[in-house]
């Protein structure tokens, strides 16, 4: 993308988040929304795995399942942060007027192969169902970190391991459950088309930029929902974008620069839209779509005066190639972790 174009492409999506993205945004959304169609939701009997739930929206997220009587699976790298929300979260509910539904833990990184594999074996055996996987964890890193496996931390987290192959190793349970899939996305993906898995799996460490390590990440979830829709049409996959919200992760990657997404949402604010596409009728959702407050959204700001343009659009020939490359990423790192035992 040329430098003009990126420089109208992030004006546009700026300006375009301002008006959609903030706590105001939410508010104007929201007037559109059913009355209480979330809060007299009953999730009794239903299974939920959130990866990153200890914290920000996913925390938010797992602990309204629960609180609707839902049994959720906190996926989580600390097992002890893991062990402190959860106990906030029962407090949490407990005062609230008692615990309908219930939390539980499983460990695992969700940027290393090897411990997806691992997670999605243990909740296929523990969980006699699953009705919605939220793939919610993931960093923002200003320096290139690799993994112990030897791919971008970035794009481990938030695609390749954490979306692409955990979706793929959960399928069946997921088949079996008539289930969906929720990739909480950012609309920071407006900034950019996906540039290929080899662009992302180790990239330049003088070219690195982490801000478009995120969007390249979250452009793919885009694209991996979409391609998702097509191959597997009984398990509906949707991305959601929160919106600006105020969470830990978005202090530790911006700091005082956050005051540029202000007025910003309350994690509730910034959850609820997740929330719902995880307890709403699946005849209801658009298998693909990305979500922002309970509605579809359009998927390009690049051309001018607000119009789709092509400079972030990929083909479907990319698309392809896109997941078969994170497939093929996702064996390759699989065969060379060695077996523990």
């Amino acid at each position: 993308m040329g430098m003009f174009t990126q420089f109208i492409t992030s004006t546009q999506f700026y300006l375009f988040g301002r008006s959609h993205f903030t706590a105001t945004g939410w508010a104007k959304h929201a007037k559109a929304y059913v009355a209480n169609e979330l809060e007299q939701a009953t999730l009794t009997g239903k299974v939920y795995a959130v990866t990153g739930a200890n914290s920000g929206v996913g925390r938010e997220a797992a602990r309204f399942l629960a609180s609707r009587g839902a049994t959720v699976y906190m996926l989580c790298r600390s097992e002890a942060r893991a062990a402190k929300a959860r106990a906030e979260m029962l407090a949490e509910l407990a005062d609230a007027g008692g615990l309908p539904g219930s939390l539980e833990i499983l460990v695992g990184d969700v940027s290393l192969a090897a411990s997806v594999k691992d997670l999605a074996a243990a909740l296929s055996e523990k969980a006699p169902r699953l009705d919605a996987l939220v793939c919610n964890a993931g960093v923002l890193l200003n320096e290139k970190t690799m993994t112990p496996e030897g791919v971008e931390t970035t794009f481990a987290s938030h695609l390749c391991f954490g979306s692409y192959l955990l979706t793929r190793e959960l399928l069946p349970l997921l088949k079996r459950s008539e289930g969906r899939v929720v990739y909480v996305t950012s609309g920071g993906m407006y900034n950019s088309k996906f540039p290929g898995v080899d662009a992302c799996v180790d990239p330049d460490a003088k070219a690195y930029d982490g801000q478009f390590a995120y969007v390249y990440a979250k452009r793919g979830q885009v694209l991996l929902a979409e391609h998702f829709a097509k191959a597997e049409p009984t398990v509906p996959v949707v991305t959601s974008h929160p919106g600006w919200t105020d969470t830990p992760a978005v202090d530790l990657a911006y700091g005082s620069q956050k005051s540029y997404l202000e007025p910003m949402r309350s994690t509730w604010q910034g959850a609820e839209g997740m929330c719902w596409l995880c307890a709403v009728d699946r005849a209801r959702l658009e298998p693909g779509a990305l979500y922002l407050d309970r509605k579809p959204q359009r998927k390009h700001l690049a051309g001018p005066f607000f119009t789709d343009g092509s400079a972030t659009k990929n083909s479907d020939d990319e698309v392809k190639r896109m997941v078969a490359d994170l497939d093929k990423l996702a064996e390759d790192t699989l065969a060379a972790t060695p077996v523990v035992g």
